[in-house]
């Protein structure tokens, strides 16, 4: 059990990671250059959210000791 609630708190962890990449490249990038949608840090961010969402669930899969044997 408390193994799953690290996998999850790492999770949350990556997702609000990803989010702030994304939010900080787009608060700094603000007016200096044109407008891209994808910018490769948008990129990265997305991908940290990704990875994060996912985590918990594939850890607790490969990591994790099946507490219902």
């Amino acid at each position: 059990m408390l193994k799953k609630m690290f996998f999850h708190i790492i999770g949350f962890g990556l997702i609000l990671a990803g989010w702030f990449v994304c939010v900080i490249n787009v608060g700094l990038d603000r007016g200096a250059t044109p407008f891209r949608f994808f910018s490769v840090p948008n990129v990265i961010g997305l991908l940290i959210i990704l990875v994060g969402a996912y985590f918990p669930e594939l850890a607790t899969k490969f990591l994790g000791k099946d507490d219902s044997k």
